[in-house]
């Protein structure tokens, strides 16, 4: 941190918010509140939280120093102004004052009402956080955090292709013990098998037929016979705090010979990106080296349809993090956890996509996932 300070010619980087919302405020602290406070980050970390939360700060958190608001006199403020915010303002101000900051950064994210409040006393620079960069890259604490998550991951995966695989196609639908089977009740089971895991997850996509076009469609309703069904799943631990990401496709019935090549097709690119993976090598070519197969294959991307977005992204303490496998991805490096997920996608059959979750080396990637890749049940 004392080197990006020294480049940006700052005193600090101040964060201001909560926690579980800002992973980069966890990263620097490792103290989990969703309650607002403050970071400031300087050759050393200090934290600024309600006199509630100090107590559980200073034996939780990283941070080498722990102030209450309390200790800036936030209650004999807050009496004179009768205004919470403006006690909160006055209380920030003189805090910064205290660690001797007059040229601060935020990040871009940074509370518009706190900036212009602040703008009033100090230089306030709005910069990407530095702490964003730095997550990108895994200790192997963080690698094994991810690796639980991931295999938590693939236990719910399990359970519910199972329940796909023990299904009986009627017509167009899925039956399970007479009943259509619904997206809704795939999604139960690996949610459930998730919580018994200490994981949590949000929107799991469970998606088949037409809705399967759509990347991000969660999936509503009966199932389909004879058609792709995607399962999308990112858990994140509520130990670690660490997501996985993981997708499959799997097909109950018959397979048109269509709908075989789009699944070939997209295996075929998978194996390439996870091949095209390594040290050096920037994002943006693994991501162009995708594109290319599915073209030289019969896939050319449309308005619309084919392959509809990037190649991977790193995960860690958000699901979505640096750095990107897409057209404009930055060069890798060893130890980056990004997931390689090519898929296609078409109105008229539906969506097929697959992605693992790899640690970038040296000389290639270590793929983290172990679960098959088994289309038709």
């Amino acid at each position: 941190m004392q080197n990006f300070l020294c480049a940006s010619n700052l005193d600090g980087f101040l964060f201001v918010g909560d926690s579980i919302c800002d992973a980069d405020m966890y990263y620097l602290s490792h103290f989990l509140a969703g309650d607002r406070f403050a970071l400031l980050a300087q050759e050393k970390t200090t934290l600024l939280v309600s006199s509630m939360e100090k107590g559980r700060a200073e034996k939780e958190s990283t941070a080498d120093n722990v102030l209450s608001t309390s200790e800036y006199g936030i209650m004999e403020k807050l009496k004179k102004s009768g205004k919470p915010d403006q006690a909160y303002l006055e209380v920030l101000r003189e805090f910064l004052c205290d660690h001797n900051v007059s040229r601060v950064g935020v990040p871009n994210r940074f509370p518009a009402g706190i900036f212009q409040h602040l703008a009033q006393d100090f230089e306030v620079k709005i910069l990407e956080s530095p702490a964003t960069r730095y997550r990108a890259v895994k200790t192997d604490r963080e690698i094994a955090a991810i690796t639980s998550a991931q295999r938590a991951c693939e236990r719910a995966m399990r359970k519910a292709v199972d329940l796909i695989a023990g299904s009986r196609p009627r017509g167009d639908v899925l039956f399970y013990q007479d009943q259509p089977l619904l997206s809704e009740q795939v999604r139960s089971i690996i949610e459930v098998s998730l919580l018994e895991d200490a994981c949590e997850t949000m929107d799991t996509i469970v998606a088949g037929g037409a809705e399967a076009a759509d990347p991000h469609a969660r999936g509503l309703g009966p199932l389909p016979a004879n058609a792709p069904i995607v399962i999308d799943i990112f858990p994140r631990s509520k130990v670690s705090r660490y997501y996985a990401d993981m997708t499959r496709t799997v097909l109950k019935g018959e397979a048109s010979l269509e709908v075989r090549e789009l699944y070939d097709a997209v295996r075929q690119a998978q194996d390439v990106g996870l091949k095209g993976i390594r040290s050096g090598v920037p994002g943006k070519d693994v991501h162009s080296s995708v594109s290319q197969i599915f073209r030289e294959l019969g896939f050319p991307e449309t308005e619309g349809s084919g392959f509809t977005h990037s190649t991977g992204h790193g995960v860690g303490l958000d699901v979505h993090e640096k750095p990107s496998l897409s057209e404009t991805g930055e060069t890798l490096q060893t130890a980056q956890v990004v997931t390689v997920e090519p898929g296609l996608y078409y109105p008229q059959i539906g969506g097929v996509r697959l992605e693992d979750l790899v640690v970038v080396t040296d000389n290639g990637c270590e793929n983290l996932t172990r679960f098959e890749k088994k289309f038709v049940l």
